[in-house]
């Protein structure tokens, strides 16, 4: 009998090996040599829901728990952490990565490389704090900023089975237009494949405990489009674009069950900065109302709950942020 379960656990492993040979070799299906393993020594591992965090500056999330230190809108703290939900992602500002998240330095980041599992806390969000410290309360560093992932995390801690895990991948102005020299979220483009990269890497290091597939992805962009009429023009195009792609990528990597995996759109504000937030805005509207199983959060109303520099959420914004993308995911999963 120990020789039949040696034998049976030994193919297992054989088939495993097979299978990552068989996703390099058929990675040209999806255009990544990432791929999210099905078969493990251990095929009867639970299945878990895995979410994607992506954007610009307000998905990146310049919140800091110093914004609000008393009183009924302090959501955040220092010690705050949510213990059910484990981020894969950027944690802190370590050596090759500090001060280096917006669109023109991050080109030459590999940020999947400095991508590890953290329990969820502050310390996902902004790290270029030491560049502008004017936008921040005296003290802050990268270690108390966080974005929506933190109180998304908070709502999933106390959901059923209290095991939830997230990617996060943001970089501050970035667009979705293609831009020479600098990051955007172009479908196919790096930081593209490096979110690719790091949901395959998310999946296949925790595949000996759980079988994580993507169940949606938030996306916190467009205020850069918004701010040069050519790219706000052609947003819907490559919002559809990029929400296609995404669907289509994770699925043909093995990392998603359904074809049509949820969005989650957070709708950029009509903030003076982006001077044609309307047409970024427009863009969004129609594509949730046109393209099946995409929704929209509102932030409208975090106008009184921007940072020092007027465009970015603080601990209150960030923290309602992060309900509404809870909700407006389960209220869609509810479909599936």
């Amino acid at each position: 009998m120990k020789v039949g379960v040696a034998f049976r656990q030994l193919t297992l492993r054989l088939l495993g090996s097979m299978v990552c040979l068989w996703g390099l070799a058929c990675a040209s299906s999806s255009s990544f040599a990432q791929q999210c393993l099905a078969v493990d020594a251990n095929p009867m591992v639970p299945t878990r829901k895995l979410f994607v965090i992506a954007g610009q500056s307000n998905a990146v999330g310049l919140a800091s728990v110093r914004d609000i230190i008393s009183g009924p809108n302090n959501y955040v703290q220092e010690d705050s952490v949510f213990p059910n939900v484990k981020i894969y992602g950027i944690f802190n500002a370590g050596p090759g990565i500090a001060g280096m998240d917006d669109a023109i330095h991050s080109s030459t980041v590999n940020w999947s490389r400095f991508a590890t599992w953290q329990l969820a806390r502050p310390g996902f969000g902004y790290k270029n704090v030491a560049h502008v410290p004017q936008y921040f309360p005296p003290g802050t560093g990268a270690q108390d900023m966080f974005g929506p992932e933190l109180y998304f995390a908070r709502y999933l801690n106390d959901r059923p089975p209290k095991d939830h895990y997230i990617v996060k991948l943001a970089v501050s102005n970035t667009s979705l237009n293609p831009t020479a020299n600098a990051d955007s979220w172009s479908p196919g483009g790096r930081l593209y494949k490096e979110l690719m990269k790091m949901i395959a890497e998310a999946h296949n290091s925790k595949r000996a405990e759980v079988n994580l597939k993507v169940a949606g992805v938030f996306f916190m962009q467009g205020e850069t489009d918004a701010m040069h009429k050519e790219w706000a023009r052609n947003y819907e195009k490559n919002l559809k674009e990029f929400i296609r792609r995404f669907r289509e990528d994770v699925q043909s990597m093995n990392c998603a069950e359904t074809k049509d995996v949820p969005v989650v759109l957070g709708r950029i504000q009509k903030n003076s900065a982006w001077v044609h937030a309307e047409i970024v805005r427009l863009a969004q509207q129609k594509a949730a109302r046109g393209v099946p199983h995409v929704s929209i959060v509102n932030t409208d109303d975090f106008s009184e709950w921007l940072d020092k520099s007027g465009l970015h959420f603080n601990e209150y914004g960030q923290a309602i942020l992060g309900k509404r993308v809870y909700q407006a995911f389960f209220s869609s999963l509810s479909k599936f």
